[in-house]
């Protein structure tokens, strides 16, 4: 997926907001690969859950597409279908390591679980740190933390309650 298509998927303001996702995502055990309605992946199989080797393989099903573009777009086409299904790239798989609280989500970004958000300012409940710019993410939508974290409660179901 090319990083202008990613940002925007996760800058999203918030049709399905970031603290709705792990909610969501805990009835459901649904991958999001983004904050907007519809952004889901199907889970394919799931081994390692809570332990150093969790990996969850995902793929992105002509369904999903159907569920963003019904859910976001508002199109019940099969023209937003396969539109969505060339547009949408990302791995098929999101891995962690639950002992370490760190985790790989599906277009290969890293985070780490830091536990409850010490600040009083941020609208997070967890700190989560991209490992890659070492910000803690701020609990937006846009910074995409409520995908994340829904896909760290997956992995290690345990930690982040």
């Amino acid at each position: 997926m090319n990083s202008s298509f990613r940002h925007l998927a996760l800058a999203c303001a918030g049709v399905v907001g970031a603290a709705a996702l792990p909610a969501f995502a805990a009835e459901d055990n649904s991958i999001y690969y983004g904050s907007r309605a519809g952004m889901q992946l199907t889970t394919v199989s799931k081994t390692g859950i809570g332990t150093a080797n969790a990996v969850i393989v995902v793929k992105h099903t002509p369904k999903d597409a159907k569920a963003y573009c019904v859910g976001y777009e508002m199109d019940n086409s099969m023209a937003c279908v396969k539109r969505t299904m060339a547009e949408v790239k990302v791995g098929d798989r999101v891995t962690g390591n639950c002992r370490k609280r760190t985790w790989t989500d599906m277009y290969g970004q890293s985070y780490a679980f830091e536990g409850p958000m010490k600040s009083t300012d941020s609208m997070a409940d967890y700190a989560v740190r991209d490992m890659k710019s070492g910000e803690i993410l701020d609990g937006s939508s846009a910074s995409g933390y409520g995908v994340a974290l829904t896909i760290f409660q997956q992995l290690c179901p345990d930690i982040a309650k």
